[in-house]
This record gives structure tokens, C-alpha cells and sequence, in this order.
């Protein structure tokens, strides 16, 4: 009996102080939603520069009679559209390509490279061979590839 007490003594002693004194009563608590990350997603690219040379036929050479020596001097130029997604500079080499030899210049707009912007720009690309020996190459035949123009570019 006396264990009984003892116990029932424990328990009113340890129920009292919280029941005692300040009796409490439940109040609804503020309800407030709050964004909680839960992860992180990585958003990725394909890194793609883009830059289309539109006309890509062959540049047809002619005579050149203003030429010094107009006979073995062959010239002309083409207007070339130019699409791109990054602003670059173009430059341009050129080497013969035919028995016919030849020392053979490229010009972009005037003058050894060119800006192309990002969006559509229009490039003039003329070539100048001299010293073109014709005889060489089989007489009659059209559209005769005698040299190669070469299109680099640098990014900005």
C-alpha cells in the first residue's frame, strides 16, 4: 500500500505544476504558406555557332583589260548574303587550283577581312588573278575551276 502512495504521490507531483497556475488554452495556431526548396535543376545548352554563307557558287573570273597585262590578268567578284548567331570577323585566303597556276589575291569589301555582326550582313568577295596561263587548260570547256577560295572566321 505504502508503494501505492508513494507512486500516487509521484504522479500529482509531477501532473500539479502543469496544471497549476497558468491554465492555457488552445488558440489556433497562424496559418502562413511558405515556399520550401526542395531541389535545384540545372538548366543546360547545346553550344551552337551558327554562320551560313548563303551563295557558295563559283566566282566567275573574266579579263581583266585594265589589268597591265591584260592577257594572263582574270577577275570578279560576287555579293555574298551571310547569316550568323555571333559577331565574328571573316577572312579569306585563296590558292590555285589548276595547271593554269597563277598568283591569285581575295578581297572581302575592299580589303583582307571583314565584321560580320550577328544577324544577316552582305559580303563582297572579289578575286584577282594574275599571271593566269590559259593555254594550259583545255580551250572550250566552261566553268573551269581554277582556283579555291577559303572562308575563316574569328570570333569576337
Amino acid at each position: 500500500m505504502l508503494k501505492r502512495v508513494l507512486i500516487a504521490t509521484a504522479v500529482l507531483a509531477i501532473a500539479l505544476p502543469a496544471a497549476g497556475g497558468d491554465v492555457k488554452v488552445h488558440e489556433p495556431w497562424p496559418t502562413m504558406y511558405v515556399a520550401v526548396p526542395v531541389t535545384t535543376i540545372l538548366v543546360c545548352l547545346d553550344l551552337g555557332f551558327y554562320i551560313h554563307i548563303k551563295d557558295q557558287k563559283c566566282i566567275k573570273v573574266v579579263q581583266d583589260a585594265s589589268a597591265d597585262n591584260p592577257y594572263k590578268t582574270y577577275s570578279g567578284c560576287v555579293t555574298s548574303a551571310v547569316e550568323s548567331n555571333f559577331d565574328a570577323t571573316i577572312t579569306a585566303s585563296i590558292k590555285d587550283t589548276s595547271p593554269a597556276k597563277g598568283k591569285w589575291k581575295v578581297q572581302l569589301n575592299g580589303g583582307d577581312h571583314v565584321h560580320v555582326p550577328e544577324g544577316f550582313s552582305e559580303v563582297e568577295i572579289c578575286v584577282t588573278g594574275e599571271d593566269v596561263e590559259i593555254g594550259k587548260l583545255h580551250g572550250g570547256d566552261a566553268d573551269v575551276p581554277v582556283a579555291d577560295v577559303t572562308i575563316k572566321l574569328v570570333l569576337q
